[in-house]
């Protein structure tokens, strides 16, 4: 039993520290077979690639490394934010066309499409650190948000789902099934994961586990998250990154 895959890593494309061939190269140490590059998009306050034009150079150098042999395949993917109540993600279609994997999550910071996206959905999660009144009408708010984001488009990695913004697992999990996408076990932030393996567990999803690495000495730090599976008795076949011999 193996786990051959980070699917969610970041460069400095965005906000992390390593280039493309340093996380390939750190994957390749740790016997991984494929690595994703998979940063910010730019409308991520801070954190984001600065502009869609980033993009393709971001895909000619994970082309370049590939080349380079290192040992591991290396994908080029985005994780992308979810930009409206409605489920819009930051990308265009013919963007998401040109990437191997599409990561897609909720994220705090982000510039949304519309205004009034700002005062219903963007600062209602700000508050809702503060407020706990607020918990129930943000939680529908952000599940129906991602919902629909995994309905509308081809989602292969939810990414740390109900980490920072809250959403109901429960419905999460069943669409997710449906679409075949997986919901992501994130071993780079400590949070209650508990509730997303028994989640896929009922729905019958998937799960991935990945590092979500901001630095080369992280990539392929699962560990912990294969623990956590195999602690709740999760079917191991339904982890896709996981390798059973």
């Amino acid at each position: 039993m193996k786990l051959f895959a980070d699917y969610h890593t970041h460069t400095v494309f965005s906000d992390g520290l390593g280039t493309v061939r340093e996380n390939a190269a750190s994957a390749a140490a740790r016997g991984l077979s494929e690595v994703a590059i998979t940063d910010h998009g730019p409308r991520n306050i801070v954190t984001g690639m600065k502009g869609l034009d980033k993009l393709n150079i971001m895909l000619e150098e994970v082309a370049r490394v590939n080349r380079l042999d290192l040992g591991v395949k290396v994908l080029a993917g985005l994780e992308a934010s979810v930009v409206s109540s409605s489920g819009e993600l930051e990308l265009s279609r013919r963007a998401i066309k040109q990437l191997d994997l599409l990561v897609a999550g909720l994220h705090p910071y982000f510039l949304p499409r519309q205004l009034k996206d700002l005062w219903h959905f963007v600062l209602p999660n700000h508050l809702g650190r503060v407020r706990r009144s607020s918990g129930a009408k943000l939680k529908n708010t952000n599940t129906k948000a991602l919902t629909e984001a995994v309905r509308r488009y081809p989602v292969d990695i939810v990414s740390h789902p109900n980490f920072m913004m809250p959403v109901e697992l429960q419905e999460l999990a069943p669409v997710c099934a449906e679409r075949n996408s997986s919901l992501e076990i994130n071993t780079g932030h400590v949070y209650n994961k508990d509730m997303i393996v028994l989640a896929a567990q009922k729905a019958g999803a998937k799960l991935v586990i990945n590092s979500d690495a901001h630095t080369p000495q992280r990539v392929g730090d699962l560990a912990s998250g294969l623990a956590l599976v195999e602690r709740l008795k999760f079917p191991l076949q339904r982890v896709v990154n996981l390798r059973l011999e």
